[in-house]
C-alpha cells in the first residue's frame, strides 16, 4: 500500500521534472525506462540532484514491492490526465471508468484476439486482462499463457517508442506480459495490414483520434476504398472494421461530428455501417466526460463486423460519476450501471432464438418498446435510412412540452361582455354619485 510519505516523494519528484523543463509525457517515460532498467539514468533536462531524486524513489524500500510498484505507476499515470489543467501538453487520456464500462459491454473471454489500435499508455488493455481474470479464477495472462487462436493475449499499436515502453511497462505491472505492442500508424499503409493483421482479430477496443484531418497521401489506400476522405475519425472507423475478422465486434469512441455530419463520406461512412454491418448501439457520453484535454462531446459506438442492422439501442448518459468540469470531482449520480444493465438485458432479448428467456426478459422486452421520451430506446434501421442515416441520440428522441390549454374564443367574448357591463354599471352608479352631491 502507498503510505502518504511515499505518495509525497512521488509528487515531489514529478514537480522536479516539470520544473526542469520536461514534459509530462517525457518525465513518464523516463521514469518508466528507470522502473524497468535500473541502470537506466534519465538524460533529458535532468540535473544531478533530479537524477538522485529518482534513484532515491526506485531504491526506497516500498518501491520493492510489486503492488506498490503497480499503485505509485497508476499514480504517474493519473498525473498524465490532469496535466492539461496546467496548460501542458500530454496524451488525452480515456477515464478508467469509460475504459471499464467498454470492457463490460463487449464481455471479452479468453477465446478471443483483442486489439487496442490507439494504445496510449494501456488502460484498455489492463482493464481486459483484469475483466477476464475476475471471471475465470485461475487464468494466466502471463506470457505463455493459451489465450485465443493465436496464442497472443493482447496486441496494441502505440504511435511512437515513448508511448510503447509506458504501454508495456504498465502491463508488465499488471501482471500481463503475453501481450504484443508495436510502434506504427493505424491509419497508415505500412500499418494497416502488416503489423496488425487485419481481419483477425475478434475484438476492437478503442478510443478513436478526436476529429481532425489527414492527407490522403498519408493514408492506407485499402482505408480509402471505403471511405474517401481526409477525416481521421472517417478513417478509424474503416479502420476497425478492416482489423475485424467475420462476426467481430467492437466498442469505439468516436466524436459526434461523426454521427451526424452532412458529407457524403460521413454519410457513407454510416450507410456501410448500418446496412453492411450491424450496429448494435450508440452510448452517447456526456460532453464533460474528456475534461481538461476536450470538451468534444462523444459516443460509444458498439457494433458487429456482420450481414446488416436490424435495429440500434440509443442511451443518453447524462452523468458518469463525476462533474462535467475541469476538475471531475467524485459525485454520485452515476448512469453507468443503468447502461450496462439495460444493455445486458436487452442483449438477452436478442439472443432468445438460440437460448432460454431468464430472469432479465421481462425487463429486456420492456426496452424495446421504451418510449422516445426515455433516456434510451431503440430504433428500427429503416427509420435510421430515412434520416440520412443520422445516428445522433437527439434525432430520434421526443422531448415533451409542457401543455398549455387554451380557452375557446366563445369563453374569451363572454368574459369581455361581463367585463364591459362592469364598466358601465360601474360608471352609472359613479355618476348617480356625483349627481347627489351637487
Amino acid at each position: 500500500m502507498v503510505t502518504p510519505e511515499l505518495t509525497m516523494q512521488v509528487n515531489t519528484l514529478w514537480t522536479a521534472f516539470m520544473a526542469a523543463g520536461v514534459s509530462p509525457l517525457d518525465t513518464l517515460e523516463q521514469i518508466t525506462r528507470a522502473l524497468a532498467d535500473r541502470s537506466y539514468r534519465p538524460s533529458q533536462n535532468a540535473t544531478p540532484e533530479l537524477r538522485t531524486a529518482l534513484i532515491d524513489l526506485l531504491d526506497s524500500a516500498p518501491m520493492q514491492n510489486g503492488t506498490v510498484q503497480t499503485e505509485v505507476y497508476d499514480h504517474l499515470v493519473s498525473k498524465l490526465a490532469i496535466s492539461a489543467q496546467s496548460g501542458q501538453s500530454g496524451p488525452a487520456l480515456t477515464p478508467n471508468h469509460i475504459m471499464k464500462l467498454m470492457v463490460d459491454l463487449v464481455e471479452p473471454t479468453p477465446d478471443d484476439t483483442i486489439i487496442d489500435p490507439t494504445v496510449g499508455t494501456g488502460g484498455m488493455l489492463v482493464a481486459v486482462a483484469a475483466y477476464v481474470r475476475n471471471r475465470r479464477p485461475g487464468f494466466s495472462t502471463d506470457a505463455g499463457a493459451n489465450y485465443g487462436s493465436n496464442g497472443a493475449l493482447l496486441t496494441g499499436v502505440a504511435p511512437n517508442a515513448p508511448l510503447n515502453r509506458i504501454a508495456t511497462t504498465n502491463l508488465r505491472l499488471h501482471g500481463v506480459r503475453n501481450v504484443a505492442v508495436s510502434n506504427g500508424d493505424p491509419l497508415g499503409e505500412e500499418t494497416g495490414v502488416g503489423n496488425t493483421g487485419h481481419g483477425t482479430f475478434s475484438i476492437v477496443l478503442a478510443n478513436s483520434p478526436f476529429a481532425g484531418t489527414r492527407d490522403s497521401v498519408a493514408a492506407a489506400k485499402d482505408l480509402l476504398t471505403v471511405v474517401r476522405t481526409k477525416k481521421t475519425e472517417l478513417l478509424f472507423l474503416a479502420h476497425s472494421l478492416r482489423l475485424l475478422r467475420d462476426g467481430g465486434r467492437a466498442a469505439v469512441i468516436l466524436p459526434d461530428s461523426a454521427l451526424f455530419g452532412t458529407s457524403k463520406a460521413h454519410t457513407d461512412a454510416r450507410r456501410m455501417l448500418v446496412e453492411d454491418h450491424k450496429l448494435d448501439a450508440v452510448v452517447r457520453l456526456p460532453p464533460g466526460v474528456f475534461r481538461p484535454h476536450s470538451a468534444l462531446s462523444t459516443s460509444i459506438l458498439l457494433f458487429h463486423k456482420a450481414e446488416t442492422t436490424d435495429s440500434v439501442w440509443f442511451y443518453d448518459v447524462r452523468a458518469d460519476g463525476f462533474t462535467l468540469d475541469d476538475n471531475r470531482a467524485q459525485i454520485e449520480a452515476d448512469d453507468l450501471p443503468d447502461v450496462l444493465e439495460r444493455w445486458r438485458s436487452l442483449r438477452s432479448l436478442r439472443n432468445m432464438a438460440t437460448t432460454e428467456a431468464g430472469d432479465g426478459t421481462e425487463k429486456a422486452a420492456h426496452e424495446t418498446v421504451r418510449p422516445r421520451t426515455s433516456q434510451s430506446f431503440v430504433v428500427p434501421r429503416s427509420e435510421i435510412a430515412e434520416q440520412g442515416y443520422d445516428l445522433t441520440f437527439n434525432r430520434y428522441r421526443i422531448v415533451l412540452g409542457e401543455r398549455v390549454v387554451h380557452r375557446s374564443a366563445n369563453d374569451i367574448l363572454i368574459d369581455i361582455a361581463r367585463l364591459e357591463l362592469r364598466i358601465q354599471q360601474g360608471s352609472s352608479a359613479l355618476a348617480r354619485a356625483l349627481a347627489e352631491t351637487l
